[in-house]
């Protein structure tokens, strides 16, 4: 009998990491080795439980995914990163493989898809949600976008706050929740953001975020 694919689930939603916990302990041919709240607590339980593949999402609390993965590879070379996540921004995907993940699939994917998803990535094998493949394959016969984002700004705490959560994919009341302000208030911050980066589209707010090191 084949060994079990160990996986390891990081993700700050307890439900989530539940549910995947009971769906892949239910395939003959993987098993749940532990379970991670944050890029933090992956680094340490990717050492000690030595899984064949991480499960991982991108917004988490501290250390973001994105940044998780480089370490992790620095760590641990040969494990597979499969990122679940949200997120459909191209831009997310590009540093995602960049950083030294193997797979992209979003969350709202068919579970036959995550599974296949998984078993890719455990034979070293590269794996792409086919929104987010189609998306990649268009962008390389497409001219380069014009950047239209300015180089350099000065942006208030408040707005630096606004601009990390629109570029991790938060709603509009989901950032007033988090900064216990107003929606309207979150629009004229975002506003305001958008005028002083020159940026026009949220895929540039999100570009010109990972540019500077905002997330």
């Amino acid at each position: 009998m084949n060994e079990k694919t160990r996986v390891l689930l990081v993700d700050d939603h307890t439900i989530l990491r539940t549910g995947l916990r009971m769906f892949f302990d239910s395939q003959q041919d993987m098993v749940v080795v532990g379970e991670a709240v944050c890029g933090e607590d992956a680094l340490e339980k990717v050492q000690l439980l030595q899984p064949d593949v991480v499960i991982l999402d991108i917004s988490m609390p501290g250390m973001n995914g994105i940044e998780a993965i480089a370490r992790i590879k620095q760590l641990t070379p040969n494990v597979g990163i499969l990122m679940l996540t949200m997120h459909e921004a191209e831009e997310y995907l590009q540093q995602a493989m960049q950083a030294g993940a193997s797979g992209y699939v979003l969350k709202k994917a068919a579970d036959s898809e995550l599974l296949e998803a998984v078993r890719a990535v455990a034979r070293k094998e590269i794996f792409l949600h086919p929104a987010m493949a189609s998306m990649l394959i268009q962008s390389l016969f497409q001219p380069e976008a014009k950047e239209n984002c300015k180089k350099s700004i000065n942006l208030t705490s408040r707005e630096t706050e606004v601009l990390k959560l629109v570029a991790l994919g938060h709603t509009n009341k989901e950032i007033g929740e988090e900064l216990a302000v107003s929606i309207k208030t979150v629009e004229t911050h975002k506003a305001r953001v958008m005028e002083k980066t020159g940026c026009v589209r949220r895929s540039e707010l999100v570009r010109y975020a990972m540019q500077k090191g905002y997330i």
